[in-house]
């Protein structure tokens, strides 16, 4: 069995913040990683989505060609996700001769099997810029949460797609006045309707997939109400190109490329081994993504998929978070402000932003980010509760190198309780639960943390010169609690790649860590120096965290 993990596309026009991060592109490095210890055979696939009205609104606004700024967005995005430790097998993009060429064959597909109409419809046009209106090139208030800040195509506070028409006092985004006018424009449009049928046959098969409850649900409502004709083409300037008679002037809609380009971007890294996960029955695919994305991916690209007849994967799980939001510190990559990826860098590093952003992942509800949250789970968490073991039961060690074993042993009783943790990690990954996973590697450290406490290894170790039985139960003891230690490190790789590395090399690993190592004996290195896995956050980070607020 192959594994395609796919994260949400990334808008190429401005850096994600913390949200947008841990909800798709985070969580998916974090099972990818598992799947590595596992030793699966995988691809993890994102890039950056390059088009639609962002792209084009903050070209149009700073005066560059979108393309430019696309490309360069690309560039610093994807420097950004390999700071933050994200391993893909390849972070492609949407404005790829691979992505345009797949766009254009599902077209085709599509067209030919009846698929494919030409609507006319009103779309608004600015009598100012003298240009269509498209997406977030016209805002608004929602007819359904009243919110303010609607865009052309969907609401960030309810999650309603919408259209320009439905927006209440819409108003241009570029040059801020209303003097709009509705006026006729033709374009393609992908006939959900006609495949509704096939569409609620696989969510409802769907449903012991792993799907999380938001995207299994909400799929079913959409369908519920009816699905309608979804125009795959836009009125625009910036995108792919429509290579159809009439349409000239017109490019493909960006969620209709984005989707596309989850095999385009296969594609592009690969030529020829893409087939062999798109194309096979052997393959599963996982999407994750935030709940902002569902109707994307639980309707509209399954009516890709199946309406194309071209044998491509469907979607075996989707996980959609929730949101991560923050009342003190703003997070808004469309509005451009708030802590994002780059800021966050300047706080903490990379690490401790991952463990803590899984900590707070927002698998089944919305979760608030606090400055006093993060404090605490760094503080308390990373380094009292993992750190601190760590480096205590190395440092005693070191401390009595001559009375630690080569290949330190576990007791039975610590080894089967270290078993049922390891299991429980296991079986969590395997749920889609990540959250759970890390508990369950605190629940070690805890272990761990408990048998230092009532064992008292520093208080044998002084007897142990005068007292033979004192000497044999604190190397029985730290031959349990090496192994604990070495556990802990290599299971907190998914979450923390750099400390778990760190770890391992005081016992001699040098390589990322599979699964494979829990099967054998901690083989310690006591010759190395012994420092902090962890720190406390400092002084200067929490003066940073504290600015975030004031902004």
């Amino acid at each position: 069995m192959r594994t395609i993990v796919a994260a949400a596309l990334p808008y190429a026009y401005s850096i994600p913040h913390l949200g947008n991060f841990v909800g798709s592109i985070l969580a998916a490095d974090v099972y990818s990683k598992y799947l590595k210890m596992k030793g699966e055979d995988f691809i993890f696939i994102s890039g950056s989505d390059q088009h639609g009205t962002p792209v084009e609104l903050r070209a149009i606004r700073e005066k560059i060609d979108p393309e430019k700024l696309a490309e360069s967005m690309h560039e610093e995005i994807k420097a950004l996700f390999e700071k933050y430790g994200c391993t893909f097998t390849h972070y492609g993009k949407t404005h790829s001769k691979a992505n345009m060429d797949i766009v254009y064959e599902i077209t085709d597909a599509l067209d030919k099997n009846g698929y494919i109409i030409t609507v006319e419809q009103d779309q608004a046009y600015c009598n100012v810029d003298r240009r269509f209106l498209t997406d977030r090139l016209i805002e608004g208030t929602c007819p359904y949460c009243e919110s303010a800040l609607a865009r052309g195509d969907q609401c960030d506070n309810c999650g309603h797609l919408l259209t320009p028409a439905e927006l209440i006092k819409p108003h241009c985004t570029i040059c801020g006045k209303s003097d709009i006018k509705f006026v006729k424009a033709r374009n393609m449009a992908l006939s959900m309707d006609k495949l509704q049928k096939p569409i609620l046959k696989f969510v409802e098969s769907s449903r012991n997939n792993n799907w999380s409850k938001n995207a299994y649900n909400k799929s079913l409502s959409y369908i519920k109400e009816g699905l309608k004709p979804r125009d795959i083409t836009r009125n625009m300037r910036w995108g792919i190109p429509v290579n159809r008679k009439g349409f000239e002037d017109n490019v493909f809609y960006v969620w209709y490329d984005g989707l596309a380009g989850y095999i385009g971007i296969t594609k592009e890294w690969n030529a020829k081994r893409w087939k062999d996960y798109w194309l096979s029955e052997d393959t599963r695919l996982v999407h994750f993504m935030g709940k902002d994305n569902i109707e994307f991916h639980t309707t509209m690209w399954p009516a890709m998929l199946i309406g194309s007849k071209m044998g491509f994967t469907l979607p075996a799980t989707i996980r959609a978070s929730e949101h991560l939001i923050s009342k003190k510190i703003k997070f808004s990559k469309s509005r451009g402000v708030g802590l994002n990826l780059n800021t966050a860098l300047h706080i903490l590093p990379s690490d401790y932003w991952r463990f803590a952003l899984m900590h707070m992942y927002p698998e089944t509800a919305d979760t608030e980010f606090t400055k006093e949250l993060l404090v605490e789970v760094v503080n308390k968490l990373m380094n009292d509760k993992i750190g601190n073991l760590i480096h205590r039961v190395l440092t005693i060690s070191k401390n009595n190198s001559d009375r630690i074993d080569e290949t330190a042993k576990i007791d039975a009783e610590t080894g089967h309780k270290a078993d049922e943790i390891i299991t429980e990690y296991r079986d969590r990954f395997e749920k889609f639960d990540l959250r759970g996973a890390l508990n369950a590697l605190l629940e070690l450290a805890d272990y761990g943390n408990e048998l230092m406490s009532s064992k008292e290894p520093w208080a044998l170790a002084k007897k142990a010169a005068a007292d033979s039985a004192a000497e044999k139960e604190f190397t029985e003891i730290m031959g349990s609690l090496l192994n604990l230690v070495y556990y802990v490190s290599v299971l907190l790789y998914p979450f923390s790649p750099d400390a778990s590395g760190k770890a391992l090399s005081y016992f001699g690993i040098m390589k990322e860590p599979d699964m494979k190592l829990l099967s054998k004996r901690a083989k310690p290195d006591l010759s190395l120096e012994i420092t902090p896995i962890f720190s406390k956050v400092s002084k200067e980070a929490l003066a940073k965290l504290e600015k975030q607020e004031q902004q």
